[in-house]
């Protein structure tokens, strides 16, 4: 019996989410085996240098990648990934999905975009305005591990690392975060009009942590953030005290944000115990202006979780709230 395309989808995502966070070799045999394992015990685990798995190249004419620099800071450059939307631009522009570990991710939403446009042909003409945006790294290879810990997380003690199993170089999420907020938007911005109204971020794992950071200091960037099993308990759980910042600022201003967000919260669900975990996001419910929905994805690992996440993220990314997801 042929598979449908989003049972295709489903099948390319769990096949390429498997490799995605660059697993050690034991942490790989559990997950291929199909045993789960938690968010902490993935992130904890020394990590390998890179992925020796090379990235997927979509070649296709509205698919253009290209290397940049940060136009502020020295350093190695970045490998940004575009797909061009199919119809006609609106008179706002396009929306545009940024995906962080753009050489994994990138290629995920392209065919979850292609599938989802196949099996839900009302969503054909939005799907078609959506431009996608890959921030990846020039390595070639599906997750380049230094890089990715560099970017996405906050200066941590050297302490902390060894008690984790890690020792790469951590603290370049500012730098990150300037890079994202002005050269690749500008640089987007020069190829296709982009409605700054309608903009979502999205990252897995310590890229979920990265996007969680974006919202609760720089809100105003996007509307949309989605932040798939996002690694919370980092850096001692740093995070949670920029949630509370964010909170007590809210309601310091009435409980009201200047502008309407939207927040998806995903976990993998193969751990039974750790999916009946209260989600940290769950504070930020009541907040007037932010919408928050929280996703258990059943069946899917911390690793395999990437692929259903990117599908979820193209649909968030245009105002629909994947199937299961339940607002806080």
């Amino acid at each position: 019996m042929a598979m449908s395309p989003v049972d295709l989808l489903k099948r390319r995502g769990v096949l390429l989410g498997l490799s995605a966070l660059a697993l050690p070799r034991p942490l790989r045999a559990q997950t291929a085996a199909g045993a789960a394992e938690s968010a902490e015990s993935v992130e904890s685990a020394r990590p390998r240098r890179a992925s020796q798995t090379p990235a997927e190249t979509i070649v296709d004419e509205r698919v253009e990648s290209f290397t940049l620099n940060s136009s502020a800071h020295s350093g190695e450059p970045w490998r940004i990934h575009l797909a061009r939307p199919r119809g006609a631009a609106p008179a706002a522009g396009y929306r545009a999905l940024y995906l962080l570990d753009g050489n994994a991710s990138f290629p995920l939403a392209w065919h979850a975009l292609a599938a989802l446009r196949a099996a839900r042909p009302a969503l054909a003409e939005a799907l078609d305005r959506l431009a996608l945006v890959g921030i990846g790294y020039p390595s070639g290879l599906r997750i380049d591990t230094p890089r990715r810990y560099h970017d996405f997380t906050p200066y941590t003690a050297e302490e902390f690392r060894r008690a984790r199993g890690v020792d790469l170089a951590t603290g370049g999420r500012q730098v990150f975060l300037d890079f994202l907020a002005r050269d690749v938007r500008e640089a987007i911005a020069r190829r296709l009009p982009i409605d700054p109204q309608q903009q979502t971020l999205f990252g897995h794992s310590l890229g979920g942590l990265f996007t969680l950071h974006v919202l609760y200091n720089r809100p105003e960037l996007f509307q949309h953030y989605v932040a798939t099993d996002p690694s919370f308990w980092w850096n001692g759980s740093s995070v949670l005290q920029e949630q509370a910042a964010f909170v007590a600022g809210a309601r310091a201003a009435g409980g009201k944000l200047a502008s309407p967000l939207r927040l998806l919260v995903e976990n993998a669900g193969a751990d039974a115990e750790r999916a009946a975990r209260p989600t940290p996001a769950a504070s930020l419910a009541g907040l007037d202006g932010l919408r928050v929905w929280h996703r258990i994805v059943a069946g899917e690992t911390h690793g395999s979780l990437i692929g259903p996440a990117a599908a979820d993220a193209v649909l968030f990314a245009v105002d629909q709230v994947p199937e299961g997801a339940q607002r806080l």
